[in-house]
């Protein structure tokens, strides 16, 4: 290396080199821990290999509930996998018996889940139907999920993405809820 004087300085190539490779390390460490996900959990926990907390929906509704729906969260199914409910507050307790985390999204209007031209779940065409969810959550959890429900056709759904790099979805986790 070259001082300011155009004199060579003994060492500092060597100083400059290990340098670089620690400020290399300390890039991709902060790169690794960063992605795209909106969720506090990582890439980890919606990949299914590190299990998510419960994240209850809706609390403050759940006194007022009319109807409550049980639903197990399992691989790769929802049982039941129909509901019909009436319209106005419900409160779902969705219980994971699978071995992997699992979320229960609902689409407004019915039909499949919009994918993207990567064949991804559209998570913007998702959230302009109106799509909603009881956010991914660990085997062996129970977690509650209310809402005030209009009348329709929704589709029940799981996007958390295995290790295998398949969606729940796409694997035939999908079901249908009636509210009439």
């Amino acid at each position: 290396m070259t001082s300011l004087l155009g004199r060579s300085r003994p060492g500092s190539v060597r100083r400059c080199r290990a340098a670089l490779a620690a400020l290399a390390t300390v890039l991709l460490v902060v790169a690794t821990g960063c992605g795209d996900d909106e969720g506090e959990e990582g890439v980890a926990a919606d990949t299914g290999t590190e299990e998510a907390a419960c994240s209850p929906v809706g609390v403050e509704l759940e006194a007022t509930a009319a109807t409550t729906v049980p639903v197990a969260l399992e691989e790769f199914s929802f049982t039941p996998a129909q509901h019909d409910v009436g319209a106005g507050v419900v409160t779902f307790t969705a219980r994971n018996e699978g071995t992997e985390n699992h979320e229960l999204a609902f689409l407004p209007g019915g039909g499949d889940v919009p994918l993207n031209p990567q064949g991804d779940p559209d998570e913007d065409a998702l959230a302009a139907a109106g799509a909603f969810e009881l956010e991914a959550f660990g085997p062996g959890q129970t977690c509650n999920a209310t809402y005030d429900l209009k009348p329709g056709t929704y589709t029940l759904f799981c996007i958390v993405t295995s290790t295998d790099g398949l969606t729940h979805y796409e694997k035939g986790m999908r079901g249908r809820l009636v509210v009439a």
